[in-house]
């Protein structure tokens, strides 16, 4: 008989990924089974291991996926045959999360667990709404409420009547479905029908709505701004105490913006952060693949002989990486790189070299691949010099044949990955973004325009779906772009993210 294994009851945090314990992430990246609610942010489930197992057993009123004492035995089962599983839970396991009942059945059970605290949804949201649950003047409590806690019941099971008396700030979860029942029996109870109340549905989310009026008006405001679960009622003297800024994260610059990133898997986590620090609801829709280059003996050959180039360029961050790896793998001493000089297409480039204290000689003025040609030709040091040219398999012509043609130098090319396209119609976003549009989709090189002309017939949108503006990180791409008839409609001065964020805000801020 395998030996019993360990269940961990994760909160999982309001819905921001970041809002995320550490402990949090450190369990999941570990675990062995990943079982996950519907109150969980897909991301965090990104954190997992190739071989985890994902069980979902979401619920939602009138929805039952699961029943609950199905979910303990599917923990029960796992961790009887010696497995590490989370139990990845929205806000915090003890905080209208079932955790007592899971508990009571593991310990029945002879199944070891741990309990981990998340960000409950009720501070969380107030906090990113800008709505103060307690002030030293007005609000000196804080009860939290449910409104709904057995789904399978229609009648209220807390007298609300009897809250209308306690004072402070009423946090009520899970009621909107019974928003209007709630207000009348607080007010039956004879809470002031002026007293502030708010709203807040998907707290913390770049989806994120609030609504706030007073108590008596609303559930009429709430239905005017469509507000729908998942979503936390707040009414008390202390919400209402809020100064100018008090909407810090829905007025960001970006804020709610749909904007959908092309580069692939494992290319856009930099990019996606600042976007989404400036508030944007970012959507991944892979277009290309970049995979190892096959060509091995061409690879040995070109390292074998690394100490013999007195230039080596790149035109791209994937070709960098990949030629750091192989090289490390080849030599293992950063020493023996040699006297070879360095010229990179742009910033993001050369920081891979300088992540391994090397420095790099050339950038150009504009990231593109002609003017790198151009003033490398311009530093009157390529005649007769041998020069590595490290692209992929899409390879830059026009610069080798500038190289050589107008530099003389003597080139050679190493095509050390290569690009293809990616099925869109596999990627997590695929049907959101149909369905629903955005307002830009970026992209960042040639290939990704390409693919996307390949596939558009696979993109289309939904009626009434949102049409994006076409991005563009520079003018090769804006070429591929007008040539397969899709206009442009931004363009990089100079390509790079933060270019390219920068537009983007000056756009939307119109």
């Amino acid at each position: 008989m395998s030996e019993k294994g360990k269940v961990f009851l994760v909160g999982a945090g309001p819905g921001e990924p970041k809002l995320s314990t550490l402990r949090a992430k450190e369990l999941i990246e570990q675990c062995d089974v990943l079982v996950y609610d519907n109150l969980a942010n897909p991301e965090l489930r990104k954190w997992r291991k190739s071989e985890c197992l994902e069980v979902d057993v979401g619920k939602s009123p009138g929805r039952h996926t699961v029943e609950q004492r199905e979910i303990e035995k599917t923990l029960i089962q796992h961790a009887s045959t010696g497995k590490m599983v989370v139990r990845l839970k929205g806000g915090d396991p003890f905080v209208f999360g079932r955790c007592a009942e899971e508990m009571l059945a593991l310990d029945d059970a002879g199944i070891a667990y741990e309990v981990v605290p998340g960000v409950t949804a009720a501070l969380a949201c107030a906090g990113y709404a800008g709505l103060p649950l307690s002030h030293r003047e007005c609000g000196s409590t804080i009860s939290f409420l449910t409104g709904h806690e057995d789904l399978n019941k229609e009648e209220l099971r807390v007298d609300f009547s009897k809250f209308a008396q306690v004072g402070g700030t009423l946090c009520i979860y899970m009621g909107m479905s019974k928003l209007e029942e709630i207000v009348d029996k607080l007010l039956e109870g004879g809470i002031s029908p002026d007293v502030p109340a708010a709203v807040v549905s998907n707290g913390t989310l770049p989806t994120q709505r609030k609504v706030i009026s007073p108590l008596n008006a609303l559930v009429t405001a709430a239905k005017d701004s469509g507000l729908q679960a998942p979503a936390i009622v707040f009414i008390g003297n202390a919400i209402g105490r809020t100064g100018e800024n008090a909407n810090w994260f829905e007025n960001r610059p970006l804020f709610g913006r749909k904007i959908v990133l092309t580069r692939s898997v494992g290319q856009v986590s930099a990019f996606k952060e600042k976007l989404e620090l400036l508030g944007s609801d970012v959507m991944e829709l892979p277009l290309i693949k970049i995979l190892p280059s096959e060509d091995k003996k061409l690879i040995a050959e070109v390292f074998a002989g690394i100490a013999t180039y007195e230039w080596a360029v790149f035109t791209s961050v994937n070709g960098a990486r990949e030629f750091m790896r192989l090289f490390f793998l080849a030599y293992g001493d950063i020493r023996s790189f040699g006297p070879m000089r360095l010229a990179c297409v742009g910033e993001g480039t050369a920081k891979v070299f300088r992540d391994h204290c090397l420095e790099v000689e050339l950038i150009p003025e504009k990231s593109t691949a002609e003017d790198l040609a151009k003033e490398l030709v311009a530093s009157d040091s390529l005649d007769s010099a041998n020069v590595l040219v490290v692209t992929g398999n899409r390879n830059r012509e026009m610069l080798v044949q500038m190289l050589e043609d107008v530099g003389h130098a003597i080139v050679d090319t190493l095509p050390i990955y290569e690009t293809d396209f990616e099925d869109v119609a596999n990627a997590a976003d695929f049907d959101k973004f149909c369905s629903n549009g955005a307002d830009a989709i970026i992209f960042t090189s040639s290939s990704t325009a390409l693919s996307f002309v390949e596939q558009e017939d696979d993109l289309k949108l939904s009626d009434g779906a949102r049409k994006p503006l076409l991005c563009s990180f520079g003018p090769e791409t804006s070429k591929t772009l007008e040539e397969n008839q899709l206009p442009v409609d931004l363009e990089c001065d100079h390509p790079g993210i933060d270019n390219m964020i920068q537009k983007l805000v000056e756009r939307f801020s119109k």
